[in-house]
């Protein structure tokens, strides 16, 4: 497998005729890939072993579960396949997994094809012969289910259509029903159409509380504290798009007061939920700008879906479709700028599923045509790291751009290893494109490129591709 390695460097220049001082960078090197199996197998979610054992395990849709040896990350090894039929034949969209146990979401959401959503729940203790301990299904036919959290004693099923599952995992080989919330499917719209109908996508649960993604119908706060009657408290929707465009909530995660939420072809949200009852928007980092009457949903540039937060960086990781991997600062949660990011758009390679375990990235890959076009499935690995060295990284390039801060022109001038593709584009703190500085071949050697725009002052990111290395420049308009 051919190696690459993308760097993305951030330059902050205080002032006119200052030095530029390097801020924490993010590099990330592809470390390894897995192609899929063949249809119906589809990448859907990587967990990777939380027992320190070297597997991961793949939702795999119609391919069922399948469990890949990584002791060699280079080059991943199916080991274990367990099909559908081993789970009442429906198929596997989502996993997660506590200590030995690994728990499916089950039932097919996509297309017309829906599934009864269901559970099941498997013992790994031996990765390559799991052992299936119990599924359980729900008795109608309609959307699948999309994802299953944990907590406590408890499995919480996003059964799509069917609402929030409750469900009593405390012996794990007798899964047992508890009860079931309907959150109201008449917000934002009253008698929606079809394609309108929220679906509950993605769950996290903290003191009693659910917070769920409502695929069209926004986030809705539920009071789990009698698990047999939960009520619904709270609903948040973001009031910018308007009525016309339907919203998809497709993954959060919370930190403290704020939770981050994945919004399909809008981006990211940051939301004050400190009071449930009256959840507020904090931020939009919307790079598609998706309330643009040019963005429709079919060909958007990005699809944001399953994410991961670092705590420690404050970085959000979204698999962006065919924007891939988006790398989101939000350690000023009220101005979130795209720190990094993993990918091209015009590549036709799509990205459904992400897991970030400690320095490693897993992306899944799907085929689609729809809403994005897709032609590659499989799983991909990346290691990144955030740096603060003064030392330029090491790859295919050498660059620098004078003057910055800039007013109308700036030079870019770029040393190449290599012969190859090229590519400087340059973007807002938002990741929407506002110029194009140079797109071709370019030859091995040193060039010199001039661009002069008329651009509002502010901040922007020069991003600078190759076939084997990204780099990205924090350039100041005066």
């Amino acid at each position: 497998m051919e190696q690459i390695k993308k760097s993305i460097l951030f330059l902050l220049c205080v002032g006119a005729g200052m030095l530029c001082a390097q801020s924490p960078s993010v590099t990330l090197e592809l470390i390894g890939e897995a192609v899929s199996q063949p249809f119906p197998s589809i990448p859907q979610k990587v967990v990777v072993d939380k027992t320190d054992k070297p597997y991961y395990y793949l939702a795999a849709k119609g391919g069922g579960l399948l469990v890949y040896d990584i002791q060699d990350i280079s080059m991943p090894i199916l080991v274990k396949t367990i099909p559908v039929n081993q789970f009442d034949d429906l198929e596997v969209m989502n996993a997660t997994q506590r200590g030995n146990f690994l728990f499916l979401a089950l039932g097919n959401f996509f297309g017309n094809n829906g599934q009864r959503p269901g559970l099941a729940v498997l013992n790994v203790g031996d990765p390559i012969n799991p052992a299936v301990l119990d599924v359980w299904s729900w008795d109608i036919q309609d959307k699948g289910s999309a994802s299953v959290a944990i907590e406590g004693d408890y499995a919480y099923l996003c059964a799509m259509s069917q609402g929030l599952i409750t469900l009593d995992i405390s012996q794990p080989d007798s899964i047992k029903f508890i009860s079931r919330i309907l959150p109201d499917p008449d917000f934002p719209l009253a008698d929606p159409d079809p394609p309108q109908v929220p679906n509950a996508r993605a769950v996290a649960i903290r003191d009693d509380i659910a917070y769920l993604c409502y695929d069209a119908g926004g986030l809705r706060v539920i009071n789990l504290s009698d698990k047999t009657t939960p009520v619904e408290t709270g609903r948040y929707i973001n009031l910018g798009m308007g009525s016309n465009k339907q919203q998809a909530f497709n993954d959060l995660v919370l930190d403290g007061d704020r939770a981050y939420v994945s919004v399909d072809y809008c981006g990211l949200e940051v939301l004050d939920i400190a009071d449930t009852s009256q959840i507020s928007q904090i931020s939009w980092w919307n790079p598609w700008q998706c309330q643009s009457p040019s963005n429709i949903w079919v060909g958007s540039p990005g699809h944001t879906n399953q994410m991961a937060y670092h705590s420690e960086y404050h970085y959000v990781f979204l698999a962006s479709a065919q924007s891939e991997l988006s790398i989101v600062d939000v350690s000023n949660p009220d101005q979130p700028v795209l720190a990094g990011g993993y990918g091209a758009v015009d590549d036709q390679q799509g990205t459904w599923g992400m897991t970030l375990d400690s320095n490693r990235i897993f992306l899944a890959y799907i085929q689609a045509v729809i809403p994005f076009v897709s032609n590659w499935a499989g799983v991909r690995i990346l290691e990144w790291n955030k740096t603060t060295g003064l030392d330029e990284p090491v790859g295919y390039m050498h660059t620098s751009v004078s003057p910055n801060p800039f007013r109308k022109f700036f030079r870019l001038e770029i040393e190449l290893r290599e012969t190859g593709p090229f590519d400087a584009v340059l973007y807002d703190p938002k990741g929407n494109l506002t110029g194009k500085v140079y797109s071709g071949e370019m030859p091995a050697g040193h060039h010199k490129i001039d661009w002069e725009h008329e651009l509002p002052p502010g901040v922007y990111y020069l991003q600078l591709i190759t076939r084997n290395q990204t780099q990205t420049l924090k350039m100041i308009r005066q």
